[in-house]
């Protein structure tokens, strides 16, 4: 029999540095070199630095099958105050149903300098925890004692799993410096592998070889194992910037896909061929296309079908969405599989993503629209690569429905959006169809504007400042402040006191929280005491409703800014100058309009009174990396003048 084969693929995305240092690689042996690293290495603002992190993949015979084998021995030298957070480490491990990954030999121990003597802490035996983390995913949780800055950290661990098409994958790139990685994989003739390697071109070094040694049998096979080793040297600190889906999407690493299954009579399995395959197996899975046509079923008992199919298309369709919204509440969890049958959905009212999303297809297609589940992956779980049917891709499912003549993409987890908009956080390139009809990818990227339009008079008791505010959210901006302020004024009054603000209680007015169709709208009154430096009043027109800091630091980027949606700024502000006061400075009147972004910054004084009218809008929701610098000075003008101030100075 033919050995087992690694299907290679590259992307580059992230280019590598390379200056090489030599250090131990022996768990357990820490040298001269270790201890004597300072911040004075490649990245002098890292946290921390990953000295060694080396992982092995392997099987191993257990009756009449394999299990496979995970190994990971991990060396981080703690460098600043920040980087005590590298010493909570959280080992993931997967299950289906009551059986778990086994996740053994825990070890983990700290280096200390403690009066010239080498000093070791050993984490307790028993020192952990886990953690839920999906209905599929658990975290196993330590955190390694005695941590302090200019310690050294390592741990090692060990994950036993029968899911055979679980091989780890491998992050060469943290978010800190690493110096060394590697990663082994041992194959044997029954399994086969592609794997994706995103970020890079080649490694630093990658070799591959027949263990010597006695043979190996299973069944009538006779066979050797296949070494496959791959490192990486001196990766630089992934730097995580605002505007970005996932670093998933962009660190060097390497993934994996079981793709065939080889048996001793001869006889192979494809697992996955095409998208295509993909989509017919969904649709036959008992947590998902099944799930489906049960759903459709319990619609009988739930409403008048009869009824329903006598009103058009799109009021059945928000009729069935606002029923699922209405009645059934998701715990949280993202999933693509459903977690329980229907009756127990209807029974419990409450379930993951798919547990919802799923039953809300069914029901949809039983008030005759034609509604199908549309897996995607989530802005964390990074995007998908449609040349690859990898299905790991994949972490999500949503609603997409035929309703007159185009489809409507939706989620029933969020009552907060309206019925023809996805979450926040699936806003990620695109999602698959599952229709056995033909493969159809669905874009995701939202091009309607989301408009923040902040009102504020302004006028002075003495030189005491008070203030009215009158903001106006749609869109994704009225999802974002129904969630973050809601309703309840106490929460409101708390969460603007946070930002500086002294509230007016009782000013406090919220309307549309309910009504994701129209803006939300948040009014309240500030009152504060005025700026005043040499009988001069320093004013901000709009207190404090605009950005204050860049989140673009680089000086170059390599990948996208996904800034999500498109989104228009619009402030006006009016200021009566208190008496015996006159107008000392009003900033210059800025305009630029063009292919990416417009800003518009306007200011006018009648009498008593001034005018200030500051409009920015960010046309796209992602821009090429090309237009890294644009953006980020465009981001700057938007903070220059939003926060430049008015000056007013006492009459002579």
């Amino acid at each position: 029999m033919k050995y087992t084969r690694l299907f290679f693929i590259s992307i580059l995305l992230f280019p590598i540095a390379v200056n090489a240092q030599d250090y131990s690689t022996v768990f357990g042996k820490v040298g001269q070199a270790e201890l004597d690293l300072s911040s004075n290495i490649k990245n002098n603002n890292a946290e921390a630095v990953v000295l060694f992190d080396i992982g092995k993949s392997y099987f191993v015979r257990e009756d009449d099958s394999f299990i496979l084998v995970f190994e990971r021995k991990t060396r981080v030298k703690i460098l600043t105050q920040a980087g005590l957070k590298y010493a909570e480490v959280e080992v993931p491990f997967y299950q289906e149903g009551n059986i778990n990954e086994q996740v053994d030999n825990i070890e983990a121990y700290t280096y200390n300098f403690d009066q010239e003597r080498l000093v070791q802490a050993q984490l307790s035996a028993k020192n952990f925890h886990d953690e839920k983390l999906n209905e599929q995913w658990n975290l196993r949780k330590f955190v390694v004692p005695e941590v302090k800055v200019g310690s050294i950290i390592e741990y090692k661990y060990t994950v036993r799993s029968q899911y055979l098409f679980n091989l780890r994958d491998w992050e060469f790139q943290w978010r800190i410096p690493v110096i060394y990685s590697e990663y082994e994989t041992k194959m044997i003739p029954f399994y086969e592998y592609t794997y994706l390697l995103q970020g890079a071109t080649k490694f630093d070094s990658q070799n591959s070889y027949v263990d010597n040694g006695f043979p190996e049998r299973f069944g009538p096979i006779e066979y050797r194992q296949m070494t496959h080793s791959f490192v990486m040297k001196n990766l630089p600190a992934f730097n995580d910037e605002e505007y970005i889906t996932s670093i998933n999407d962009y660190i060097v690493k390497i993934d994996f896909q079981l793709s065939k299954i080889y048996y001793t009579d001869g006889t192979r399995r494809d697992i996955i061929k095409t998208w295509k395959d993909m989509i017919e197996e969904m649709d036959n899975h008992d947590d998902f296309g099944k799930f489906v046509k049960k759903s459709e079923k319990a619609a009988r008992k739930l409403f008048d079908l009869k009824n329903l199919e006598t009103k058009p298309q799109g009021e059945r369709y928000n009729a069935i969405l606002s029923y699922v919204k209405e009645n059934y509440k998701w715990n949280s969890r993202n999933s693509k599989y459903a977690s329980k049958n229907p009756s127990d959905l209807v029974k419990d009212k409450f379930g993951n993503s798919a547990d919802i999303n799923l039953f809300a297809v069914g029901l949809l297609k039983a008030a005759g629209i034609d509604a199908y589940p549309l897996l995607v992956s989530t802005r964390g779980n990074g995007k998908i690569k449609v040349d690859y049917p990898f299905a790991h891709f994949f972490n999500y499912v949503l609603i997409a429905s035929m309703v007159d003549g185009k489809y409507l993409v939706t989620d029933a987890t969020n009552i907060l959006i309206p019925n023809d908009r996805v979450p926040f956080r699936c806003l990620n390139d695109k999602g698959l169809l599952i229709n056995n009809d033909k493969v159809v990818w669905i874009p995701l990227e939202c091009n309607i504007p989301s408009e923040l339009i902040t009102t504020i008079s302004m006028n002075f008791a003495a030189t005491n400042l008070n203030a009215n505010v009158d903001i106006s959210a749609s869109e994704y901006f009225g999802a974002q402040y129904r969630d973050k302020y809601g309703e309840d004024k106490k929460v409101i009054s708390d969460k603007l006191s946070e930002q500086g603000y002294n509230v007016v209680d009782s000013s406090i007015i919220v309307e549309n929280q309910n009504n994701c169709q129209v803006p939300y709208v948040l009014k309240y009154n500030v009152e504060g005491q005025s700026d005043i430096v040499n009988e001069k009043i320093y004013l901000l027109p709009f207190l404090k409703e605009c950005m204050t800091d860049n989140p673009l630091k680089q000086n170059i980027r390599t990948y996208p800014i996904d800034i999500t949606f498109p989104k228009k700024g619009i402030y006006n502000s009016t200021i009566v100058v208190p008496d015996g006061y006159i107008v000392d400075f009003l900033p210059e009147n800025q305009l630029y309009t063009g292919d990416l972004f417009d800003l518009d910054y306007h200011t006018s004084c009648s009498g008593n009174t001034i005018n200030v009218m500051f409009k920015y809008n960010f046309k796209k929701a992602v821009y090429p990396a090309t237009d890294f610098r644009r953006i980020k000075y465009f981001i700057s003008e938007i903070i220059k003048k939003g926060n430049e101030k008015i000056v007013l100075s006492k009459k002579m």
